[in-house]
């Protein structure tokens, strides 16, 4: 298990590691620094630090004072006031959401669109046909109520897609032998939109030798049960953080940047955390990234959402929003949230 340090000292080494890492991204890249971040807090329940959710997808909800959380061990949907991090209500769910199995459906992505629909996916992964097939779920749906006191999902709106043999299919393309292809586990799900064009993608944690992101055109919406196609978008290699492998936990795309911010962290097999790291990576960049800091060395971040965006003329400020799934079962580490102030300067 991680050593804990005093509350104190966990404070100060936190801000020191994010702005240390931020003046190293800076000295190397001038455009993209990251400016400053919130101390991480826990989600509150009742009274108390939630030591339950396992918080992996997020989207902020509404006018943005709160947002959904996805909990990687049940189908039900949590919602989080921004402001003092309290679960407000009972969780959210529709009949037409996939039922809990004994390993599924196991969420690790969330992603909103311009429109208002939410898009959410499972981890797609499992060491036999049937655990992955528990896992392989995607999902696009709407919320109710959505900035009054009880938001709720749209049952109307609830559509099933499907990309596992899409996937499969892709990463074979790749050169992938089936072990590699087995190994697929999906953390990233993202919404592009562009030029006319709607765009899914999906980036993986597993195979670990690379981080790898596919896209599916969803512009005209596919009917209800499609199997999407999906086409390599970027992929590059995150290296390592004191021995340990970089893997992506989550993405997202920023219009006002041209592209997508990508987080890795790193996980020994002891649940040890080493570190996270967010890059960028621009539209049409197919096989390179910039690393932009290294932030929170003791946990894992695995949740990541644009809260706003916005140019002035001079720079463009992005204000993000960090979940950590810390593996609260096995670490005794509830999961945290933050937020974060990405700035990009002219060169």
């Amino acid at each position: 298990m991680t050593a804990r340090l005093p509350k104190t000292l966990r404070a100060m080494t936190t801000l020191a590691a994010i702005f240390l890492a931020a003046a190293t991204a800076h000295a190397q890249d001038s455009r993209l620094r990251l400016e400053s971040a919130t101390l991480p807090r826990p989600l509150i329940n009742g009274e108390a630090p939630d030591v339950v959710i396992e918080a992996s997808g997020i989207e902020p909800i509404g006018d943005g004072r709160r947002f959904l959380v996805a909990h990687d061990k049940a189908p039900a949907l949590h919602v989080v006031d921004l402001a003092s991090g309290r679960l407000i209500g009972k969780p959210i769910t529709s009949p037409k959401f996939p039922t809990q199995t004994k390993t599924g459906p196991k969420w690790e992505g969330m992603a909103r669109d311009s429109e208002g629909n939410y898009y959410l996916i499972g981890s797609h992964s499992g060491k036999t046909d049937a655990e992955r097939d528990e896992k392989a779920v995607l999902i696009r749906f709407r919320l109710k109520d959505e900035s009054g006191d009880a938001p709720a999902i749209d049952d109307d709106s609830v559509v099933r897609w499907h990309v596992a043999r899409s996937l499969e299919s892709a990463l074979k393309a790749q050169g992938l032998d089936e072990a590699g292809v087995n190994k697929r586990k999906i953390e990233g799900l993202a919404v592009r939109e562009r030029e006319g064009h709607r765009e899914l993608v999906i980036g993986l944690r597993e195979p670990g030798d690379k981080v790898r992101a596919f896209v599916a055109d969803i512009t005209s919406a596919p009917s209800p049960d499609a199997e999407l196609e999906l086409k390599p978008l970027f992929a590059f290699d995150a290296g390592l953080r004191e021995g340990v492998k970089a893997q992506l936990t989550s993405l997202e795309y920023v219009p006002a940047l041209r592209g997508f911010l990508v987080i890795t962290a790193t996980e020994d097999e002891g649940n040890v955390f080493h570190g996270n790291t967010i890059w960028f990576v621009a539209d049409g960049s197919a096989d390179r990234a910039a690393a932009v800091a290294t932030f929170e060395v003791a946990m894992k971040a695995e949740g990541l959402a644009v809260l706003d965006a916005r140019n002035d003329g001079r720079r463009t400020v992005a204000r993000l929003l960090i979940t950590f799934d810390n593996d609260p079962k096995a670490t005794k580490i509830p999961s945290r949230f933050q937020t974060a102030t990405l700035v990009a300067e002219p060169r």
